[in-house]
C-alpha cells in the first residue's frame, strides 16, 4: 500500500480507468470545490482532502446504491491507495453509519463514522451537494427529513456545528462568502467529457 496521495490529475485519470460517469465526475468536482473551500478555512492536510473528495464516489463507477462505499473501499485497497484516503471513502455517505446502521442496510461489517477533520470535511461536503448542486445545510437537512432520514439529519448539524467551530465560521456564510457555487459551476462545468 501507497503512502503517496493522488492528486488532482491522478484522481481524474483513476476516475476515468474505473469507468465513472460525467455525472459522477462533475459531481465529485463540485464536492472537491466545497470540500477544499472549508479544508483550508480549518487549516486541514489539503492533500488528503483533494483526494478524498476526488474519489470518495468512486464505487459509483460500479453500482449507486449505498453499496457504492463498499465498492469504492474495494477499488481503492485493490489500487494500493493510502488506508487514510480509504477511511474517507468508507466514512462519506451519509454522516457516517453506526455498525449497526451499516449492517441494516446490508454494508459489510466496518467502521462507517467520520472520526477525523479531512474524514468530516469530506462527508459534511458531500451532504452540501446535491448532484451538482451546493445547499445550505437547512436545505440538506430538510432533504434528508423529506426522505425518512432523521438521525442523519440531525448527526449533519452536528457535523455543521463542529466543523463551523473548527473553521471559525459558519460553513454556510464561508461558502456564501467564498463565492463557491459560481467557482464550482465554472470550473465543473468542464467535466462534461472524460
Amino acid at each position: 500500500m501507497s503512502s503517496t496521495l493522488p492528486n488532482e490529475k491522478a484522481c481524474l485519470e483513476i476516475l476515468r480507468e474505473e469507468g465513472c460517469s460525467d455525472k459522477v465526475v462533475r459531481h465529485v468536482c463540485v464536492v472537491n470545490t466545497v470540500a477544499m473551500t472549508i479544508a483550508k478555512a480549518c487549516n486541514a492536510d489539503l492533500e488528503l482532502v483533494n483526494a478524498g473528495s476526488w474519489l470518495h464516489d468512486i464505487g459509483r463507477s460500479r453500482t449507486h446504491g449505498v453499496r457504492h462505499v463498499s465498492e469504492g473501499v474495494a477499488i481503492a485497497k485493490a489500487r494500493g491507495l493510502p488506508e487514510r484516503l480509504i477511511r474517507i471513502i468508507s466514512t462519506h455517505v451519509a454522516a457516517g453509519f453506526t455498525k449497526e446502521e451499516a449492517e441494516g442496510i446490508g454494508l459489510p461489517p466496518g467502521d462507517y463514522m467520520p472520526s477525523t477533520l479531512e474524514e468530516k470535511i469530506v462527508c459534511h461536503s458531500d451532504n452540501l451537494v446535491g448532484d451538482n448542486e451546493i445547499m445550505t445545510l437547512a436545505e440538506a437537512v430538510e432533504d434528508m427529513e423529506v426522505r425518512g432520514y432523521r438521525t442523519t439529519a440531525e448527526r449533519m448539524k452536528v457535523m455543521h456545528r463542529e466543523l463551523s467551530e473548527l473553521c471559525g465560521i459558519d460553513i454556510d456564510l464561508l461558502l456564501e462568502d467564498a463565492d463557491v457555487r459560481q467557482r464550482a459551476i465554472k470550473r465543473c462545468a468542464a467535466y462534461t467529457s472524460l
